[in-house]
């Protein structure tokens, strides 16, 4: 067989999984939640409107950023929290290294499980292998990224009513595959590459720093959740009370309003759910 059919036939023969933070946060919470939410493809319930509300509100403004970064005037479209925040952005602006933006960058790192053996194809195309292989596209959508001469920023904007920890963003996998994927497909090194979170109700930045321990540490916990995403079958809820339970949409099919009638009506965005861009 030609090497050209033999890839395509491996192709046809495999799983193909695309993968952004928000799934890994998911997995790591609930594989329930994740058989629903992506497998599935069920979304938030109509009890929920005004989560969605507040979802649509983050993606607007995270377009308006981007329409300001490439030299638009935004200023008819800025009303309301829109301006709200725009204004806070002027009056205080994330602190930014100098070098060339991109905005809404998006770069992905593929992946294949078990791991290939042919590096420039990432395809194993030895004849005793089994084709039966699962392959992932990790994704990540950069509000903004700067190039510097020897470092490089993230820029993350955030529309929480408050601001979340350095340490709950540090260990949230938006932080985690953001800064592993830019230092898996780019030059610099861990300790050149950083995360800037700036959350607009207040104007306050969160900066998280990186290094080699961070990198080698996230890629040792993405094999082993991708391996067991490749091989799970049974995608089992969590115990009942569960405190995650309390704050998800999916409680009714789980079986779980009976025992939280009011959890619907607490249900709050986690930092997954607020959409960079539709991908």
């Amino acid at each position: 067989m030609l090497l050209q059919e033999r890839k395509s036939a491996m192709m046809t023969n495999s799983r193909i999984y695309a993968i952004s933070q928000g799934h890994l946060n998911i997995w790591d919470t609930c594989r329930r939640k994740y058989l629903y939410k992506y497998l599935e493809d069920l979304g938030l319930n109509e009890a929920n409107l005004e989560s969605q509300a507040r979802l649509t509100l983050g993606a607007n403004f995270h377009l308006l950023m981007q329409q300001m970064f490439l030299g638009l005037d935004v200023s008819p479209l800025a009303s309301g929290d829109l301006g709200k925040w725009l204004d806070m952005y002027d009056r205080q602006p994330p602190t930014m290294i100098d070098g060339d933006r991109l905005c809404e960058h998006c770069r992905t790192l593929e992946v294949a499980f078990p791991p290939t053996k042919d590096r420039d194809q990432q395809l194993d195309i030895t004849d005793d292998q089994d084709l039966q292989q699962a392959y992932f596209v990790l994704t990540a959508i950069y509000d903004l990224l700067i190039w510097g001469d020897g470092a490089a920023q993230i820029l993350d904007w955030k529309t929480h009513q408050r601001p979340l920890t350095k340490k709950v963003l540090t260990q949230n996998w938006q932080t985690r595959l953001y800064l592993y994927i830019l230092a898996k497909t780019t030059s610099y090194q861990p300790a050149q590459i950083s995360m800037t979170y700036w959350f607009a109700n207040t104007g306050t930045s969160v900066i998280i720093p990186y290094s080699q321990r961070d990198y080698e540490r996230t890629e040792q916990d993405l094999q082993g959740i991708l391996r067991a995403i490749a091989t799970e079958q049974d995608y089992p809820q969590l115990p009942v009370h569960s405190q995650q339970c309390n704050f998800c949409e999916f409680q009714e099919r789980c079986d779980r309003q009976a025992i939280n009638p009011t959890a619907a009506q607490t249900f709050t965005i986690n930092l997954e759910d607020i959409p960079e861009v539709k991908i």
